[in-house]
């Protein structure tokens, strides 16, 4: 048992040693993406998704609600019951 544990640890050890071979390259400011195109457009784009995202989600919150309260599953408690019993 002890003599597969250290073998083990050995493969593992020498594994991590060359997770970078010899021909690694630090990465430089070059390799990172340039802009490109109106930052303003972009961001309206995605504005009008995440609100459709938004007014269907708060529609479909609402529709979910009404569907509950019509077939009587679920009492809203709007005001203080009549009676006590």
């Amino acid at each position: 048992m002890f003599a597969a544990r250290q073998i083990a640890s050995r493969v593992f050890q020498q594994s991590v040693r060359r997770y970078h071979a010899g021909d690694f390259k630090a990465p430089t400011m070059e390799e990172l993406p340039v802009p490109r195109g109106s930052w303003q457009a972009q961001h309206d784009a995605r504005q009008r998704k995440h609100n459709a995202v938004l007014l269907a989600g708060i529609a479909f919150t609402a529709g979910t609600i009404v569907l509950a309260k019509a077939s009587g599953l679920v009492y809203l408690n709007y005001s203080p019951p009549a009676s006590l019993d």
